[in-house]
């Protein structure tokens, strides 16, 4: 049911691009995906960011409000290799994922600002939205990168673990963030934007709970998924079986954080000073 609340919440906030009485533009932006979860609690480590790249539309409604829709793709990942403390460089994981995202979020600009509007310099401003990913996390193994979801390395699907089921790769997200634009040429735009997603799955990374009986993994998913769900380089006596594997209580996150080029499709602008004030219709 929540999942069909924030689905229904991303579509009603892209109703107002049926509107024709904004100022529009598209673009471009090209940066880099960091990621906080079970394998790195920093998001912003550099060590772990990997290229993105998406499309943008933006409909201005006044100098200070806009909506923008974006399409994305990039890369996240970690390793437990290079991991500061010694519990985690022992737990020995690692993953990689690619995220294609769908994204609505509102803008609100400090100044007033339309790259439209000629009297527009720059704007410091804040973004939220909803964001609809998929995600698919892999890991190394024998220099081979091993898709993990099917494998049930925590044990999903099996008979031991009913409580745990098979999750799902594709999820919504609450973005959050800001950045400021400059207006450099007469229809031309850029803003430095860094733009959090705080999603709703634990498993971006493939890891969650606790760690399963790998025998009844391997039974039922074969020697690669048990290999994968238990790669510690010093085992605890009697085995990790039911001892932590990830953290339960948080969920993961994910960052893109780049440069957008955009282009005005508007010769006309709205001139409004109002910025708490937003006619979506």
């Amino acid at each position: 049911m929540r999942r069909i609340v924030y689905l229904s919440l991303l579509f009603c906030s892209v109703l107002p691009l049926a509107g024709s009485a904004q100022s529009r533009e598209m673009g471009i932006m090209v940066g880099v995906m960091g990621y906080k979860g079970d394998l790195d609690p920093t998001m912003y480590d550099t060590r772990f960011m990997d290229p993105g790249i998406g499309i943008l539309y933006r409909r201005s409604y006044s100098n200070h409000w806009a909506f923008k829709a974006g399409l994305s793709y990039g890369h996240i990942r970690a390793s437990d290799e290079k991991a500061e403390d010694q519990w985690s460089r022992n737990r020995n994981l690692n993953f990689r994922s690619h995220i294609i995202e769908l994204s609505g979020q509102f803008e609100f600009n400090f100044f007033p600002y339309q790259t439209a509007n000629p009297y527009s310099k720059a704007s410091p401003y804040l973004l939220c939205g909803l964001t609809l990913f998929h995600f698919n996390p892999k890991a190394e193994i024998n220099d081979e990168w091993v898709e993990l979801q099917p494998l049930g390395t925590e044990g999903q699907g099996l008979e031991q673990y009913p409580d745990r089921d098979p999750y799902r790769r594709t999820g919504v997200a609450f973005t959050f963030g800001g950045g400021i634009k400059f207006k450099v040429l007469r229809r031309f735009g850029i803003a430095l934007e860094s733009g959090v997603r705080r999603t709703y799955t634990d498993y971006l990374d493939d890891v969650s709970s606790t760690y399963a009986d790998p025998l009844a993994i391997r039974k039922e998913y074969g020697k690669t998924a048990a290999l994968l769900s238990d790669r510690s380089l010093d085992q605890a006596p009697g085995g990790n079986v039911g001892r932590q594997r990830g953290d339960t209580q948080h969920r993961d996150w994910y960052v893109f954080t780049g440069i957008q080029f955009t282009y005005t499709l508007s010769k006309k602008y709205i001139d409004s000073c109002r910025p708490f004030r937003i006619k979506l219709w």
